[in-house]
């Protein structure tokens, strides 16, 4: 042996020796291993409950309350509250001040029926902080079901505020709030230019309610005008157009002074023209063109006049242009034909159609103004439906028989007495 151990000393090899410091660093490189992996596999949500025994180092408590949490969120399985409790009171032991561990407890109490103890958790896990979501979600919910909307906003505002990728959860339940006259009221303090999730409330509202009605209701109860942003122009537009659909002829009366290219005088502006340009603001309320088979557009006249060309292609039948109108005490519409080129068979003709008023559904036509017995260059005049608070203009055109579109030049088109 002696001989062998000289060998190995001489070839450079010399044998480890087994001492109490390597038999320490390899079971400390061993509870590494397993406490990063532990921990490694936690960290993506799988919970080894071979580790469970081990304590909370090892294992982690925070992916069972996610996939607790998951299960509340889907729906499909009925959740244990003995579980949820469970699950929050070890997540506490290990993190006393965990507002996700306080919540957990507080769904718990939910899920058996003891709300007063669940609402004295979720007020525990907002003193701790007043940015996990989870806990403002449930405040405010809780807070609707009691009936107090004005803190039920208070927390989807710290909500809002605090996580902003939680918008397209939160906004659509601010939007159906606003349905109701007792939830705009509340909602009035938070309808400022100055507030950054304001916009995004009118779009979603405007866009995801059944009616936009309230929407309009909100914006006139501000008793101001709407705010002049870039991105809520189309809203504004889609909001007129919507409002006028439904029938709520009188809100969107209303709201379109309020409304940043809205003018009081394009209410009962029929020439498409103010100070020699085109009239601006959201249509029903300035003249909607087709532009297809059948149209109209603004043309200028060889007398220096700015007109409307109002054109129908053969063989088509439809609305060339429309308008709605507030006549006020205007009793007539009065235009001349300025130029007109017919077909064989072709018309055109005004309509005008109540809306709203006593004669609601009323209707007036006048005569054909491509008939070459009906004289050019001479102001003509048709009556509107009386005691009308909203009139519906249209032009219809039929583009009868010919190889060129049907077409009429009409200037000096006005409201008169």
């Amino acid at each position: 042996m002696r001989t062998v151990d000289r060998r190995r000393r001489a070839s450079g090899i010399v044998p480890a020796r087994v001492t109490p410091a390597l038999v320490v660093a390899l079971f400390g490189g061993l509870l590494g291993g397993v406490l990063a992996f532990s921990q490694a596999a936690a960290s993506t949500g799988i919970v080894i409950d071979s580790f469970r025994p081990l304590g909370g180092v090892f294992f982690s408590w925070r992916s069972g309350q996610t996939q607790l949490a998951r299960s509340l969120h889907d729906g499909r399985t009925k959740v244990d509250p003995k579980l949820l409790t469970k699950s929050g009171r070890t997540g506490l032991s290990h993190a006393p001040l965990s507002a996700r561990s306080l919540w957990m407890v507080g769904k718990g109490y939910e899920a058996a029926g003891d709300m007063p103890r669940a609402r004295k958790a979720m007020a525990r896990a907002e003193k701790i902080t007043r940015r996990d979501a989870t806990v403002q979600l449930w405040l405010s919910e809780d807070a609707i079901r009691q009936g107090s909307i004005n803190a039920a906003l208070g927390h989807y505002d710290l909500i809002i505020r605090s996580t902003p990728e939680a918008r397209p959860e939160i906004l659509p339940r601010l939007a159906a709030i606003m349905v109701a006259p007792l939830g705009r009221k509340y909602l009035l303090s938070y309808a400022r230019t100055n507030n950054p999730w304001f916009p995004d409330l009118l779009a979603t509202a405007v866009e995801r309610l059944p009616r936009v009605e309230p929407v309009g209701l909100l914006l006139l109860e501000r008793r101001a005008k709407a705010p002049n942003l870039p991105q809520l122009e189309p809203v504004y537009s889609k909001l007129v157009a919507k409002l006028v659909a439904e029938g709520a002829h009188d809100v969107a009366l209303d709201l379109y002074p309020l409304l940043p290219r809205g003018n009081v005088a394009a209410l009962r502006n029929v020439s498409g023209v103010t100070d020699g340009k085109p009239l601006t603001g959201y249509a029903p309320f300035i003249w909607d063109f087709a532009v297809e088979e059948y149209g109209a557009t603004l043309v200028s006249t060889g007398s220096g006049q700015t007109g409307m060309e109002f054109y129908g292609s053969s063989g088509t039948i439809g609305v060339a242009a429309s308008k709605l109108v507030a006549p006020g005490q205007a009793r007539q519409i009065r235009w001349r034909i300025d130029e007109r080129s017919p077909n064989l068979q072709s018309s055109a003709a005004w309509v005008a159609t109540c809306l709203s008023g006593r004669s609601e559904g009323a209707r007036e036509t006048s005569v054909n103004l491509l008939d070459k017995a009906v004289p050019t260059g001479k102001d003509l005049t048709m009556a509107l439906p009386a005691g009308c608070d909203i009139v519906r203009l249209d032009m219809r055109m039929a583009g009868g028989i010919g190889s060129n579109p049907a077409s009429l030049i009409i200037t000096r088109l006005a409201l008169t007495n």
